[in-house]
């Protein structure tokens, strides 16, 4: 995905999230009112947060799955495979957000050891939740060769900034044509396709007869395997 839709991507998500949230603070409002304080600011709004955080990573899905869905049904899929796992890279905006919501109150207000405690609960559901999510999110996820480029697609809820420098693309949605790879390299059990530029790679399990097949694809579109020295 270009960066340019990256950004677009990115602000919608935003914007969506934040009218999410005041609607699901009004509907809510009645109810908590009468809450105390400490729960209200402990547990109520930690979850509400969460909620956002969930939410946003899942617009941006929508919305990567919406574009690539287009160039999928206008193009004609040579072959597929499934990609590699999520990277602690990639889940490190959850984990680092999360630890945010749940943890940067208790550094600027000292809190009773139960709020505390319950903290702490809130934030290990909420990670075993992501990394639920986030296995989920990554079986969807195929790499489809096409007849003019590459096409990843799938419901990829991974949190995507428009530019992160120094950042490597890894299995990152979107389209990539032929002239955007380097060269290749086949390995026992998988394939990475390595982006010109240094800019990272795709990655995908693979067998030796889908091995045989992408390496005729990349040959036809003049690409060469990568020689390590």
């Amino acid at each position: 995905m270009s960066n340019t839709k990256k950004t677009a991507n990115f602000i919608m998500a935003f914007f969506s999230t934040i009218m999410f949230i005041s609607i699901v603070s009004r509907i809510i409002m009645p109810y908590i009112s009468n809450l105390n304080e400490n729960i209200v600011n402990n547990v109520v709004f930690p979850i509400l947060l969460t909620i956002a955080l969930l939410f946003f990573g899942s617009f941006q899905g929508l919305l990567r799955y919406s574009y690539n869905k287009k160039i999928l049904r206008s193009s004609s899929v040579l072959l597929s495979a499934s990609t590699d796992k999520f990277n602690l890279n990639e889940r490190l905006w959850y984990y680092l957000l999360v630890a945010l919501i749940y943890f940067l109150p208790i550094l600027k207000n000292p809190l009773s050891s139960k709020m505390i405690i319950i903290r702490i609960i809130l934030f290990i559901i909420t990670l075993a939740l992501i990394e639920i999510l986030l296995k989920l999110s990554n079986r969807t996820i195929k790499i489809h060769f096409l007849k003019n480029g590459i096409l990843i697609t799938g419901f990829d809820i991974r949190i995507g900034l428009p530019i992160v420098y120094g950042t490597q693309i890894h299995n990152d949605s979107g389209y990539y044509s032929y002239n955007d790879i380097e060269n290749y390299f086949i390995f026992p059990d998988y394939i990475d396709l390595y982006l010109i530029l240094k800019q990272g790679k795709l990655t995908f399990k693979s067998n030796s007869e889908l091995a045989r097949q992408v390496s005729g694809i990349l040959k036809q579109n003049k690409i060469e395997m990568k020689k390590f020295t």
